[in-house]
């Protein structure tokens, strides 16, 4: 039974586990986790944006407020800037044989200073011959449809036969368009709530592929593209770093008073060789010119940052690398698992005391894992989902604990009502936290024994109707039950008027023998207590014999696999019953074995004892030493006469049968052990022992 609870368990735990991946695949499909995950996402990359140097390949040239400000104080020159001022920043990276310089500047417009100016910059990028500009897809502000005539084609379409698309582009103006060595995509891709945190290698134009604004600088180096450009429309995760700083950035000022520098042969702010095979990025970066665009790292982020970190993805290879469907997948499985499976090995081992805690326990070291590996993946470049494997964890989890509250809630409830007549709350509470002991089988348990029967009770029965009967023995029961159950013990049986119980099982208990002889005890003053009621309603007298015994037995469930009950088997066993009859010899209503006696003053027990005789029960060829229990109070009462059958008792053990009856005479009307004593004695008057040199004292039983 067992092995297949456990079965069911791991059953249980898989069909959760099933239930919980499929729900939440669904729920992810449908984009319920979206915007969770990109918060997981956007977390990971400002965590571990250090985690990769940028490419030291890239230069960033920025024109910003220092430079506005110098040049307004050198020069006079107001904003904007003579386009020239951009052509002397192209010679300069051309006297450095820099690989290219790439604008992220809109030249649309015709420059204020006249169409020289415009000139002027295009004559220094026709020098160069490695400068990539912008270019816009644009169906509100474009001015052309198709491509524009003198302008380099982007380097990929679909067939020979290639056509333009129809949407309307945003060119730089004629001249500048025409110098271009390449005209680079600004058309972005962000998510649905407007982060970008990939970019396509390649914006699709009709047949053709326009390069976009951070591949264009290989094509204008003439450096041979990725494998990865082969699939232009493909949008890969940006590993960006955490600013533009990253990059050691020059401002404009520097470049211009660098080249001047030169011009004028005297020693410049940088030497030109400084940047010699670099990619340069020129972006506007005062306050109020330059584009901004949410990243994962900042919602501050300035646009050509996006174009500079594509650039650098490229060059190092360094694009983070998205699992795919199948581990995504397999993640949700693996974490409704490990959410559902820790309740379920709980209750396999039983852990019923400790199972919300140590499920909950697996439940947050499963979560806290996948983040921080989630987290460790990242940093190598790795992107895993996290929020719909976190959700099948909780889900899985929750799943489990319900699932398992409410069948242990059914269970709980079906022993309470099944067992409640015969076992204590505790030994309830054990059983439920341990259901296994409720499958067919035994284990060996030192126990205490416990019988009892109402002396003349068939003749009460024959006196009484069913009714009278029923009731009567109802209340005795009852009252004897409730004495037994609230010492821990647990009730094996009844058998008409007569109570079978044992102590120590299915509970541990280190003093149950000390239970055992207590609620004995206490039984017979309860009895004594209801007495004259239960006389008046038999109209017999109401006497209960009690039998106790330790020893070893087979505890546990026997019966058939559909019916059975959690009894005791064992010589033991029939030692308590024998005991319980063996009151009738002795005219006792209470008796124990000497283990019982032991065990009991080992725990403590304030009781006292009388001891009563070396009998040999009906079926045993040994003798064993067997004591009346009393109380303390009893036993004070009762001192001066328990110490005169104690002398004549062991009289009786060496032999001197005379003797001994003449002592026992003397108490037999108030004891009846010493009037039964007194026969006994006469008995072996009459009859010696046939080898006197072997009497040992024993009491021999005629009768169960």
């Amino acid at each position: 039974m067992l092995k297949e609870n456990t079965r069911k368990l791991l059953i249980r735990s898989i069909a959760i586990t099933v239930v919980a991946s499929v729900a939440v695949f669904v729920l992810d499909i449908a984009g319920v986790f979206e915007r969770p995950e990109n918060m997981f996402y956007d977390s990971r990359m400002s965590k571990t944006a250090n985690f990769v140097r940028p490419s030291d390949e890239i230069v960033v040239v920025l024109l910003d407020q220092e430079s506005i400000d110098w040049a307004n104080k050198e020069f006079g020159w107001g904003w904007p800037w003579a386009r020239s001022a951009y052509g002397d920043i192209v010679r300069f990276f051309d006297m450095a044989d820099a690989a290219c310089v790439t604008f992220d500047v809109m030249f649309t417009e015709q420059s204020v200073y006249g169409e020289q100016d415009d000139q002027a910059f295009a004559q220094a990028c026709k020098e160069y011959g490695k400068v990539v500009q912008t270019l816009y897809i644009d169906s509100q502000h474009g001015t052309q449809k198709g491509w524009k005539a003198g302008v380099s084609l982007p380097v990929f379409s679909d067939s020979t036969d290639a056509q333009f698309g129809d949407e309307p582009l945003l060119f730089p103006v004629d001249c500048i368009a025409k110098t271009a060595s390449v005209l680079g995509s600004i058309s972005g891709t962000s998510d649905a709530d407007d982060t970008i945190r990939r970019a396509s290698a390649y914006k699709k134009y009709g047949d053709y592929y326009i390069p976009s604004l951070g591949i264009a600088p290989l094509q204008a180096a003439g450096e041979d593209l990725p494998d990865y450009m082969a699939e232009p429309n493909e949008g890969r995760l940006l590993r960006f770093q955490s600013s533009l700083d990253s990059y050691v950035p020059y401002n404009a000022a520097q470049i211009l008073q660098s080249y001047y520098a030169v011009q004028q042969g005297i020693p410049p702010i940088l030497e030109p060789e400084l940047f010699e095979g670099m990619y340069v990025f020129f972006g506007f970066y005062a306050p109020g010119l330059f584009d901004i665009c949410t990243t994962p790292v900042s919602a501050v982020y300035p646009g050509v940052g996006v174009h500079i970190t594509q650039l650098d993805n490229t060059l190092q290879n360094s694009f983070l690398k998205p699992s795919g469907t199948f581990t995504g997948i397999l993640l949700m499985v693996l974490c409704a698992l490990l959410g559902a499976l820790p309740v379920s090995v709980a209750e396999i081992f039983h852990l019923r005391k400790f199972n919300v805690y140590a499920a909950c326990a697996c439940f947050v070291f499963s979560g806290v894992i996948l983040v921080l590996f989630a987290y460790v993946l990242f940093a190598q470049g790795f992107v895993i989902p996290v929020v719909p494997p976190l959700a099948c964890l909780v889900l899985g989890f929750g799943s489990a604990v319900v699932v398992s509250q409410r069948q242990e809630g059914k269970q709980r409830r079906y022993l309470k009502s099944a067992f409640r007549q015969y076992l204590s709350p505790a030994v309830i509470e054990d059983l439920i936290s341990h259901p296994e002991r409720l499958s067919l089988g035994g284990s060996r348990r030192r126990i205490s024994i416990y019988f009892s029967d109402v002396q003349g009770f068939t003749s009460i029965s024959e006196k009484l109707n069913p009714e009278e009967l029923t009731s009567l023995l109802n209340d005795y029961l009852s009252a004897m039950t409730d004495i037994i159950l609230e010492s821990g013990g647990t009730i094996d049986k009844y058998e008409g008027d007569a109570i079978i119980a044992f102590w120590n099982a299915p509970v541990e208990q280190t003093n149950h023998a000390q239970r055992a002889l207590e609620a004995a005890v206490k039984c017979q003053e309860k009895l004594a207590q209801m007495r004259a009621e239960l006389e008046e309603r038999s109209g017999m007298p109401f006497y209960m014999r009690i039998g106790l015994n330790t020893g070893d037995a087979v505890v546990g469930n026997m019966g058939s696999r559909s019916r059975f009950d959690y009894t005791m088997l064992g010589d033991s066993v029939n030692l308590a019953a024998r005991l319980e009859g063996l009151n009738k010899q002795f005219g006792t209503y209470c008796m124990c074995s000497a283990a019982t006696k032991e065990e009991a003053e080992k725990s403590g027990t304030q009781l006292m004892f009388r001891e009563l005789a070396r009998a040999a029960v009906v079926g045993k060829k040994e003798a064993v030493t067997v004591y009346e229990p009393m109380s303390t109070a009893e036993y004070s009462r009762r001192q001066h006469d328990l110490k005169k059958f104690s002398n004549a008792l062991h009289l009786f053990y060496d032999g001197d049968f005379t003797s001994a009856k003449q002592l026992f005479m003397a108490l037999q009307d108030a004891d009846p052990a010493a009037g039964h004593y007194v026969k006994k004695c006469q008995e072996l008057i009459d009859n010696p022992p046939e080898n006197m040199g072997l009497w040992q004292g024993v009491w021999v039983a005629t009768s169960k």
